[in-house]
């Protein structure tokens, strides 16, 4: 289940200084000759998805003195097949280094989205990209998905048509900058129609003015229209419909499997209540120190049970496990930091360290999980869920124990503020590992769909690690670097403050690492596989949340990295209820073959609470219904049914 919401009670252990976010509003400004945007030259197809089809992006590229002007150029999209049977995705370029970050994120993305809303499979695929020039930039990626998708669709393109906007896991089509300079490379890529996000018809210029593309288009020819997802911009340059799975009218479980739930809620909201106790029983100090948590805990577990009094189980159980973590994290870490009080930072290190119980139940549950062999759909999600907390838990720990013993240098404020982080770190690890186990034990021997014949659950993960890779890179070239730069400090240096400053950033980080040493943590067993799985579709959502956030749909307070307003409520508006349809419709697919989709309908049953409350609530709500739609997508392709047959 999505964890953004069980991540973020961290911040209130002590005060941090943190590093600000380098486009903290969440607006998107073309940097110099960054490019973006496509347009529709010639294409040719071929048989079962190969071909090419060639596109000319638009940009825009500022001069010295930040004078804005828009053009085009050419990209040719080709798909063939792969010469090993794998799904490779390529940059062909013409100069070295041409093409940046942001574009082979967009690329990577483009691909995901294309494959994932067709069914395609997840092998035998060379997608390539060839560039000529120098091109980076976020802002084609709708467009890279309709060329990749009219390629395995076997669909030809409007060659009077183009469009900007970058592309989200759903489909949705994400806010742009440098709209109003966009017109230029329209007109001389002679096209006559231009595709904008929704909710950009008035955007702005270098001096911040609104102009009303719209009516700047009409005013030179050309036809400016809002599109808010890749279904809609399909048909605009198709014709065609994009089909997109019925979505459930019904996103539950059987009863069987929500009363295993339920006590499992109860379960959870016992190991609350006694950690309260617990809580309530230290010194009046140190439950002040601790209050933030506190209140985390008691928030959870109020939502826990509304959603359990409902009788959406599923939900329930993700905030029941919340409100036990963030009440453990903090009963716990209070009743040590009296050592750390009246000892000193070496003492309660060392107390830390002494404790066997994160690294035993990580071994003891990893042993568990390598006893287990799914036979059935809902028995890999179980399994797929499960290796995906022991990843986080494994990397929590990690995380945890870097806190701990980096303190050299420090002064005693920040030190103790840093071993208290880890202190809490750790204890959360440990509370992702009791949520393993349970996961397991609900999601497992549940019957419905068997596993499909050649089911390769190494191929599902490297396609999600790669996806999620390319989005880290890009998300630490457009947000972490330039913050670098500006305080004069180290890129390292900035991503290790970044860290500790938001968890999703770092779990990203040490996931992709825990991914790459996986024999290490995990063993060789068959089953082991599916811990790359988890870990890889983890990544992937966990990235894209970063670059919504940051870089898209969020106004993050650079002081704090809170999410304090959503920059575009009309783009967001749209996200988040394709971004809904797209998880039930993923439940529908798999209640269609008896399979019990329990983490994708977790994911609907807390997003349905998140979306109601702040922007950062909101957000948070954003990225559980991408975990749910991307888990029941998962759960497709190992059953053999993707494509919907």
């Amino acid at each position: 289940m999505n964890k953004a919401r069980f991540i973020r009670g961290f911040a209130a252990v002590a005060a941090l200084t943190l590093v600000t976010a380098a486009c903290g509003g969440g607006s998107s400004k073309s940097s110099s000759n960054s490019k973006s945007s496509t347009s529709v030259a010639a294409q040719t197809t071929g048989v079962n998805g190969t071909g090419s089809v060639t596109i000319n992006p638009l940009f825009v590229s500022t001069d010295a003195s930040g004078h804005s002007t828009g053009g085009t150029e050419a990209v040719t999209v080709r798909i063939q097949p792969s010469p090993d049977g794998k799904l490779r995705v390529g940059f062909n370029e013409d100069e070295v280094n041409g093409t940046g970050p942001q574009w082979q994120a967009a690329g990577w993305d483009a691909v995901a989205v294309a494959t994932l809303i067709t069914g395609a499979p997840l092998t035998n695929r060379d997608v390539e990209f060839d560039i000529t020039g120098k091109i980076d930039g976020p802002s084609a990626g709708t467009l890279m998905t309709i060329g990749v998708l009219s390629l395995l669709r076997g669909d030809k393109l409007d060659n009077d048509i183009t469009m900007t906007g970058t592309i989200n896991p759903d489909g949705t089509v994400g806010p742009v900058g440098g709209i109003p300079y966009k017109i230029q490379g329209v007109i001389a890529a002679h096209k006559k129609r231009m595709l904008i996000p929704t909710g950009q018809r008035n955007s702005p210029d270098d001096a911040g003015k609104l102009v009303d593309v719209v009516a700047a288009g009409q005013a030179k020819g050309i036809a400016v229209t809002e599109v808010s997802d890749i279904y809609a911009a399909y048909k605009a340059f198709t014709g065609k419909d994009l089909p997109q799975p019925t979505p459930s009218t019904n996103v539950a479980l059987d009863e069987a499997t929500y009363q295993k739930l339920k006590a499992k809620v109860e379960t959870w909201s016992a190991k609350y209540a006694s950690s309260i106790s617990d809580f309530n029983s230290l010194a009046a100090p140190i439950r002040s120190d601790l209050r933030g948590i506190l209140t985390d805990a008691t928030s959870a577990h109020a939502e826990a049970t509304k959603l359990s009094n409902e009788g959406l189980q599923a939900g329930a159980f993700s905030k029941a496990v919340q409100a036990a973590a963030f009440a453990n994290a903090a009963s716990t870490t209070g009743s040590q930091l009296q050592v750390l009080l009246t000892q000193g930072v070496a003492p309660f290190v060392s107390k830390i360290k002494a404790s066997e119980s994160i690294s035993g139940d990580i071994s003891g549950l990893v042993d568990t999980l390598k006893t287990f062999q799914p036979k059935t759909v809902s028995d890999a999600g179980a399994l797929v869920e499960a290796y995906g907390d022991a990843v986080d838990a494994v990397s929590l720990s990690l995380f945890a124990q870097n806190l701990l013993s980096s303190t050299a240098g420090l002064s005693l404020d920040d030190q103790i503020a840093q071993v208290t982080e880890g202190a809490v770190f750790y204890e959360f690890a440990g509370t992702i590992v009791d949520e393993a186990s349970d996961v397991l034990d609900v999601g497992r021997d549940l019957g419905g769909a068997q596993l499909g014949p050649k089911v390769d659950t190494h191929d599902v993960a490297e396609f999600f690690r790669k996806a999620g890779e390319a989005n880290l890179s890009a998300f630490e070239t457009v947000i972490i670097n330039p913050e670098a730069d500006q305080l004069n400090i180290s890129d390292d240096s900035a991503k290790q403050q970044f860290e500790v400053n938001d968890l999703n950033y770092g779990l990203s980080v040490s996931g992709l690492n825990v991914m790459g040493a996986l024999q290490q943590y995990f063993g060789t067993a068959a089953s082991s596989d599916y811990a790359e799985l988890g870990g890889a579709v983890s990544l992937y959502n966990r990235t894209s949340g970063l670059i919504a956030k940051y870089y898209s749909l969020g106004v993050v307070d650079p002081k704090t990295l809170d999410v304090t307003g959503i920059s575009n409520d009309a783009a967001f508006s749209a996200a988040i209820s394709l971004a809904q349809s797209q998880l039930a419709g993923g439940v529908g697919l798999l209640q269609s073959k008896n399979v019990n989709p329990t983490i994708a309908v977790a994911d609907n049953e807390i997003a349905g609470v998140d979306r109601e409350g702040d922007a950062s609530d909101k957000i948070d709500a954003l990225t559980e219904y991408w975990d749910g739609y991307l888990n029941s997508r998962v759960l497709s392709y190992l059953g053999g049914f993707a494509s919907g047959t």
